[in-house]
Protein backbone atom coordinates (compact mmCIF):
# COMPACT_ATOMS: atom_id res chain seq x y z
CA UNK A 1 0.00 0.00 0.00
CA UNK A 2 1.05 3.69 -0.89
CA UNK A 3 2.38 5.32 2.63
CA UNK A 4 -0.47 8.06 4.04
CA UNK A 5 2.06 10.42 3.79
CA UNK A 6 1.61 10.14 -0.34
CA UNK A 7 -1.58 9.42 0.21
CA UNK A 8 -2.73 12.46 1.84
CA UNK A 9 -0.49 14.32 -0.32
CA UNK A 10 -2.27 13.18 -3.81
CA UNK A 11 -5.84 14.11 -2.11
CA UNK A 12 -4.74 17.16 -1.42
CA UNK A 13 -3.55 17.95 -4.88
CA UNK A 14 -6.72 16.61 -6.23
CA UNK A 15 -8.92 19.26 -4.21
CA UNK A 16 -6.22 22.20 -5.07
CA UNK A 17 -7.36 20.77 -8.91
CA UNK A 18 -11.05 21.15 -8.04
CA UNK A 19 -10.66 24.47 -6.57
CA UNK A 20 -8.59 25.87 -8.72
CA UNK A 21 -11.55 25.10 -11.80
CA UNK A 22 -14.14 25.83 -10.09
CA UNK A 23 -12.28 29.37 -9.34
CA UNK A 24 -11.50 29.83 -12.70
CA UNK A 25 -8.46 31.19 -12.38
CA UNK A 26 -6.19 30.98 -15.03
CA UNK A 27 -2.20 30.22 -15.02
CA UNK A 28 -0.39 33.36 -16.25
CA UNK A 29 1.88 32.68 -19.24
CA UNK A 30 4.68 34.70 -17.05
CA UNK A 31 4.84 32.84 -14.11
CA UNK A 32 6.45 36.46 -12.17
CA UNK A 33 3.89 38.55 -13.90
CA UNK A 34 1.42 38.63 -10.76
CA UNK A 35 0.82 41.79 -8.98
CA UNK A 36 1.41 39.20 -6.08
CA UNK A 37 4.77 38.82 -7.08
CA UNK A 38 5.97 42.86 -8.22
CA UNK A 39 4.41 43.82 -3.83
CA UNK A 40 7.59 43.74 -2.21
CA UNK A 41 5.48 43.47 0.92
CA UNK A 42 3.72 40.44 -0.50
CA UNK A 43 5.44 37.09 1.59
CA UNK A 44 5.05 34.35 -0.21
CA UNK A 45 5.52 32.13 2.87
CA UNK A 46 2.79 33.33 4.41
CA UNK A 47 0.68 32.96 1.45
CA UNK A 48 1.16 29.62 0.91
CA UNK A 49 0.41 29.26 4.44
CA UNK A 50 -2.17 30.55 4.09
CA UNK A 51 -3.36 29.08 1.03
CA UNK A 52 -2.86 25.65 2.45
CA UNK A 53 -3.80 26.37 6.32
CA UNK A 54 -7.23 24.27 6.26
CA UNK A 55 -8.41 27.08 8.76
CA UNK A 56 -7.78 29.99 6.73
CA UNK A 57 -11.44 30.69 6.43
CA UNK A 58 -13.27 32.07 3.62
CA UNK A 59 -10.30 34.27 2.84
CA UNK A 60 -7.86 31.78 1.47
CA UNK A 61 -7.35 31.66 -2.51
CA UNK A 62 -5.45 30.87 -5.36
CA UNK A 63 -2.93 33.03 -6.39
CA UNK A 64 -3.21 32.73 -10.20
CA UNK A 65 0.28 34.34 -10.09
CA UNK A 66 0.88 30.53 -9.02
CA UNK A 67 2.82 28.48 -11.39
CA UNK A 68 1.68 25.04 -11.65
CA UNK A 69 4.49 23.08 -9.49
CA UNK A 70 4.22 25.69 -7.02
CA UNK A 71 -0.04 25.30 -6.76
CA UNK A 72 1.26 21.32 -6.88
CA UNK A 73 3.25 22.19 -3.32
CA UNK A 74 0.56 24.41 -1.78
CA UNK A 75 -1.60 21.01 -1.73
CA UNK A 76 0.23 20.20 1.60
CA UNK A 77 -0.02 22.53 4.59
CA UNK A 78 3.50 23.80 5.77
CA UNK A 79 5.27 21.90 3.14
CA UNK A 80 7.65 24.47 1.85
CA UNK A 81 7.58 25.89 -1.51
CA UNK A 82 11.79 24.96 -2.43
CA UNK A 83 13.23 27.51 -3.95
CA UNK A 84 10.72 29.92 -3.92
CA UNK A 85 12.64 33.13 -2.66
CA UNK A 86 15.41 32.64 -5.27
CA UNK A 87 12.62 31.96 -8.42
CA UNK A 88 11.74 35.79 -6.76
CA UNK A 89 15.34 36.61 -6.93
CA UNK A 90 14.88 36.06 -10.81
CA UNK A 91 12.44 38.73 -10.91
CA UNK A 92 14.73 41.39 -10.16
CA UNK A 93 17.32 39.78 -12.44
CA UNK A 94 15.18 40.06 -15.48
CA UNK A 95 14.71 43.85 -14.67
CA UNK A 96 18.40 44.49 -14.78
CA UNK A 97 20.40 45.60 -17.99
CA UNK A 98 21.15 42.10 -20.37
CA UNK A 99 25.02 42.73 -19.42
CA UNK A 100 24.31 41.86 -15.86
CA UNK A 101 22.45 38.89 -16.25
CA UNK A 102 23.26 35.03 -17.13
CA UNK A 103 21.64 33.78 -20.17
CA UNK A 104 18.46 32.40 -19.89
CA UNK A 105 19.09 28.99 -21.03
CA UNK A 106 22.28 29.22 -19.63
CA UNK A 107 23.02 25.71 -16.97
CA UNK A 108 25.50 24.90 -14.52
CA UNK A 109 26.35 21.13 -15.30
CA UNK A 110 28.49 19.19 -12.60
CA UNK A 111 31.30 16.34 -14.10
CA UNK A 112 28.90 13.48 -13.17
CA UNK A 113 25.91 15.31 -15.13
CA UNK A 114 27.88 15.74 -18.28
CA UNK A 115 28.06 11.83 -18.09
CA UNK A 116 24.27 11.92 -18.72
CA UNK A 117 23.48 15.07 -20.51
CA UNK A 118 26.63 15.97 -23.05
CA UNK A 119 27.87 19.67 -23.61
CA UNK A 120 27.75 19.83 -27.67
CA UNK A 121 31.42 20.95 -27.37
CA UNK A 122 32.03 17.60 -25.97
CA UNK A 123 30.57 15.78 -28.79
CA UNK A 124 33.20 13.62 -30.99
CA UNK A 125 33.29 12.69 -34.27
CA UNK A 126 33.39 9.04 -33.19
CA UNK A 127 29.90 9.39 -31.29
CA UNK A 128 27.13 8.34 -33.92
CA UNK A 129 24.39 11.05 -33.50
CA UNK A 130 20.86 9.63 -33.36
CA UNK A 131 18.17 12.18 -34.11
CA UNK A 132 14.62 11.39 -32.55
CA UNK A 133 13.02 13.97 -33.65
CA UNK A 134 9.57 13.93 -35.83
CA UNK A 135 9.34 16.40 -38.62
CA UNK A 136 12.38 18.03 -38.26
CA UNK A 137 13.68 20.45 -40.95
CA UNK A 138 16.63 20.61 -40.10
CA UNK A 139 19.51 18.13 -38.77
CA UNK A 140 23.35 17.80 -37.32
CA UNK A 141 25.28 17.40 -40.13
CA UNK A 142 26.13 13.11 -40.14
CA UNK A 143 23.65 12.48 -37.65
CA UNK A 144 21.05 9.17 -38.33
CA UNK A 145 17.14 9.15 -37.72
CA UNK A 146 14.98 7.09 -35.98
CA UNK A 147 11.68 9.11 -34.94
CA UNK A 148 10.90 8.38 -31.32
CA UNK A 149 7.16 6.97 -32.43
CA UNK A 150 8.61 3.96 -34.23
CA UNK A 151 9.71 2.84 -31.34
CA UNK A 152 5.87 2.96 -30.15
CA UNK A 153 2.60 0.95 -31.22
CA UNK A 154 0.16 3.38 -32.23
CA UNK A 155 1.67 5.89 -30.13
CA UNK A 156 0.93 4.30 -26.45
CA UNK A 157 3.21 0.58 -25.80
CA UNK A 158 6.54 0.05 -26.69
CA UNK A 159 7.61 -1.97 -29.09
CA UNK A 160 8.96 -5.61 -27.72
CA UNK A 161 12.64 -6.30 -27.93
CA UNK A 162 12.71 -7.83 -30.68
CA UNK A 163 11.50 -5.28 -32.78
CA UNK A 164 13.54 -2.75 -30.67
CA UNK A 165 16.68 -4.24 -31.83
CA UNK A 166 15.68 -4.77 -35.52
CA UNK A 167 14.94 -0.70 -35.25
CA UNK A 168 18.55 -0.21 -33.89
CA UNK A 169 20.54 -2.39 -35.99
CA UNK A 170 19.05 -1.22 -38.90
CA UNK A 171 19.58 2.17 -38.37
CA UNK A 172 23.65 1.23 -37.93
CA UNK A 173 23.89 1.38 -34.30
CA UNK A 174 25.36 -1.35 -32.56
CA UNK A 175 25.36 -2.24 -28.39
CA UNK A 176 29.52 -1.16 -28.80
CA UNK A 177 28.62 2.10 -30.18
CA UNK A 178 29.18 5.65 -28.51
CA UNK A 179 25.74 7.14 -29.34
CA UNK A 180 24.75 10.83 -28.76
CA UNK A 181 20.73 11.31 -28.70
CA UNK A 182 19.03 15.05 -29.75
CA UNK A 183 15.86 16.25 -31.11
CA UNK A 184 12.36 17.49 -30.24
CA UNK A 185 8.93 16.70 -30.98
CA UNK A 186 7.86 19.58 -33.05
CA UNK A 187 4.27 19.34 -33.12
CA UNK A 188 4.26 18.56 -29.70
CA UNK A 189 6.40 22.47 -28.77
CA UNK A 190 9.51 20.84 -28.88
CA UNK A 191 11.74 19.89 -25.79
CA UNK A 192 14.14 17.20 -24.58
CA UNK A 193 11.28 14.18 -24.05
CA UNK A 194 11.62 12.20 -26.80
CA UNK A 195 15.46 12.23 -26.59
CA UNK A 196 15.56 11.11 -22.98
CA UNK A 197 12.63 8.53 -24.14
CA UNK A 198 15.45 6.81 -26.47
CA UNK A 199 18.16 7.36 -23.63
CA UNK A 200 15.40 5.42 -21.71
CA UNK A 201 15.24 2.52 -24.34
CA UNK A 202 18.63 2.12 -25.51
CA UNK A 203 19.79 2.28 -21.20
CA UNK A 204 16.87 -0.72 -20.78
CA UNK A 205 18.41 -2.68 -23.62
CA UNK A 206 21.86 -2.10 -22.84
CA UNK A 207 23.63 0.53 -23.67
CA UNK A 208 26.31 1.76 -21.79
CA UNK A 209 28.09 4.15 -23.55
CA UNK A 210 24.86 6.96 -24.62
CA UNK A 211 24.00 10.10 -23.68
CA UNK A 212 21.86 13.20 -24.43
CA UNK A 213 22.94 16.00 -25.79
CA UNK A 214 22.83 19.37 -24.08
CA UNK A 215 20.50 21.14 -26.39
CA UNK A 216 19.03 21.13 -29.88
CA UNK A 217 19.66 21.51 -33.33
CA UNK A 218 19.64 25.14 -33.00
CA UNK A 219 21.82 25.10 -30.03
CA UNK A 220 24.27 23.00 -31.82
CA UNK A 221 24.29 25.72 -35.06
CA UNK A 222 24.56 28.56 -32.93
CA UNK A 223 28.06 27.13 -31.65
CA UNK A 224 28.97 26.93 -35.30
CA UNK A 225 28.97 23.60 -35.87
CA UNK A 226 27.47 22.10 -39.34
CA UNK A 227 23.78 20.98 -40.13
CA UNK A 228 21.89 19.21 -43.13
CA UNK A 229 18.51 19.14 -44.69
CA UNK A 230 18.66 15.42 -44.42
CA UNK A 231 20.29 13.14 -42.20
CA UNK A 232 22.88 9.83 -43.45
CA UNK A 233 22.10 6.62 -43.66
CA UNK A 234 24.50 3.97 -42.32
CA UNK A 235 24.91 0.34 -42.92
CA UNK A 236 23.12 -2.03 -41.14
CA UNK A 237 24.70 -3.57 -37.70
CA UNK A 238 23.36 -6.42 -35.14
CA UNK A 239 22.29 -4.87 -32.05
CA UNK A 240 22.67 -7.87 -29.58
CA UNK A 241 20.75 -6.85 -26.26
CA UNK A 242 21.62 -6.89 -22.90
CA UNK A 243 18.38 -6.26 -21.23
CA UNK A 244 18.08 -4.23 -17.56
CA UNK A 245 15.11 -4.53 -15.70
CA UNK A 246 16.47 -1.77 -13.84
CA UNK A 247 15.39 1.57 -15.24
CA UNK A 248 11.28 0.37 -15.70
CA UNK A 249 8.72 -0.19 -13.16
CA UNK A 250 5.83 -2.89 -13.62
CA UNK A 251 2.07 -2.68 -12.28
CA UNK A 252 2.62 -4.89 -9.41
CA UNK A 253 6.07 -2.98 -8.43
CA UNK A 254 4.00 0.61 -8.51
CA UNK A 255 1.41 -1.33 -6.84
CA UNK A 256 4.15 -2.68 -3.65
CA UNK A 257 3.99 0.39 -1.83
CA UNK A 258 7.78 0.55 -1.93
CA UNK A 259 8.23 3.57 -3.99
CA UNK A 260 6.98 7.52 -3.90
CA UNK A 261 4.81 7.22 -7.73
CA UNK A 262 5.48 10.79 -9.41
CA UNK A 263 2.51 11.81 -12.18
CA UNK A 264 4.35 14.09 -14.39
CA UNK A 265 1.22 14.79 -16.34
CA UNK A 266 -0.41 18.63 -16.22
CA UNK A 267 -2.24 19.50 -13.23
CA UNK A 268 -5.19 19.04 -15.05
CA UNK A 269 -4.44 15.99 -16.17
CA UNK A 270 -3.48 15.13 -12.33
CA UNK A 271 -6.58 16.53 -11.19
CA UNK A 272 -9.14 14.34 -13.69
CA UNK A 273 -7.24 10.86 -12.05
CA UNK A 274 -4.29 9.11 -11.57
CA UNK A 275 -2.47 6.44 -9.50
CA UNK A 276 -3.47 6.75 -5.65
CA UNK A 277 -0.90 8.18 -3.84
CA UNK A 278 1.06 9.73 -6.61
CA UNK A 279 2.76 13.35 -6.35
CA UNK A 280 2.58 15.56 -9.22
CA UNK A 281 5.62 17.03 -10.85
CA UNK A 282 4.59 18.08 -14.38
CA UNK A 283 7.70 17.36 -16.86
CA UNK A 284 7.37 20.76 -17.89
CA UNK A 285 8.61 22.02 -14.92
CA UNK A 286 11.79 20.49 -15.29
CA UNK A 287 13.01 21.81 -18.80
CA UNK A 288 13.67 25.30 -19.92
CA UNK A 289 13.55 25.66 -23.40
CA UNK A 290 15.16 23.25 -25.12
CA UNK A 291 17.43 22.21 -22.22
CA UNK A 292 17.24 20.11 -18.59
CA UNK A 293 17.09 22.86 -15.80
CA UNK A 294 20.90 23.05 -13.69
CA UNK A 295 20.95 20.69 -10.97
CA UNK A 296 20.73 23.29 -8.12
CA UNK A 297 16.89 24.21 -9.59
CA UNK A 298 16.18 20.25 -9.67
CA UNK A 299 17.16 19.52 -6.22
CA UNK A 300 14.61 22.46 -5.30
CA UNK A 301 11.94 20.53 -7.65
CA UNK A 302 12.18 17.44 -6.55
CA UNK A 303 12.39 18.80 -2.70
CA UNK A 304 9.40 17.18 -1.77
CA UNK A 305 10.81 13.71 -2.57
CA UNK A 306 13.13 11.28 -0.61
CA UNK A 307 16.07 10.65 -2.03
CA UNK A 308 16.37 7.80 0.21
CA UNK A 309 13.27 5.78 -1.41
CA UNK A 310 13.01 4.84 -5.02
CA UNK A 311 10.76 6.82 -7.43
CA UNK A 312 8.52 5.92 -10.06
CA UNK A 313 7.53 8.52 -12.66
CA UNK A 314 4.76 8.21 -14.78
CA UNK A 315 2.95 9.97 -17.70
CA UNK A 316 0.18 8.35 -20.57
CA UNK A 317 2.94 6.65 -22.39
CA UNK A 318 5.88 7.36 -20.65
CA UNK A 319 7.43 9.62 -23.36
CA UNK A 320 6.90 12.67 -21.40
CA UNK A 321 7.45 10.96 -18.20
CA UNK A 322 10.99 10.36 -19.16
CA UNK A 323 12.34 13.83 -18.72
CA UNK A 324 11.41 13.52 -15.04
CA UNK A 325 13.11 10.12 -14.55
CA UNK A 326 16.19 11.45 -16.46
CA UNK A 327 16.37 14.60 -14.43
CA UNK A 328 16.17 12.26 -11.35
CA UNK A 329 18.70 10.22 -12.58
CA UNK A 330 21.35 13.06 -13.13
CA UNK A 331 20.71 14.20 -9.04
CA UNK A 332 21.06 10.17 -8.15
CA UNK A 333 17.61 8.70 -7.50
CA UNK A 334 17.19 5.66 -7.92
CA UNK A 335 14.09 5.80 -10.45
CA UNK A 336 11.94 4.03 -13.08
CA UNK A 337 9.54 4.65 -15.62
CA UNK A 338 5.98 3.56 -15.71
CA UNK A 339 3.07 4.47 -18.11
CA UNK A 340 -0.44 5.15 -17.25
CA UNK A 341 -1.74 3.59 -19.77
CA UNK A 342 -0.33 0.48 -18.51
CA UNK A 343 -1.78 1.04 -15.10
CA UNK A 344 -5.51 1.44 -16.38
CA UNK A 345 -5.02 -1.94 -18.60
CA UNK A 346 -4.19 -3.49 -15.33
CA UNK A 347 -6.95 -2.00 -13.47
CA UNK A 348 -9.57 -3.34 -16.11
CA UNK A 349 -8.17 -6.59 -16.46
CA UNK A 350 -8.45 -7.16 -12.30
CA UNK A 351 -12.20 -5.39 -12.58
CA UNK A 352 -13.24 -7.79 -14.97
CA UNK A 353 -11.79 -10.75 -13.04
CA UNK A 354 -13.39 -9.65 -10.30
CA UNK A 355 -16.92 -9.52 -11.92
CA UNK A 356 -16.53 -13.04 -13.31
Amino acid sequence: MISSKFCLLGVGIFALAALLALAGCAVASNEYGCDACQDSSWSGEAKLDEIGNPNAGATSQILPGLSTVQKSRVAKWNQPLHGFADEQKNVSQAAAPAMDRPRMNEAMRSDAAKEMLVPIEDVSETDILLDISESAKEHIHGSIAIPYTEFLINGTFVKSQAELVEILGDAGISRDDSVVIYGECMPCGGGPAPATFAYWIMRSLGQENVRVMDGNVSDWAAAGRPTASDTSIKPQKTYTANVTSEFTATYDYVKSGKAQIVDARTIQEFGAGSIPGSINIPNESVVSGSKIKDEAKLERIFGILNKDQPVVVFTNTGVKASVVWFSLKLLGYDAKLYSYEDWLYHQETEGNATNV
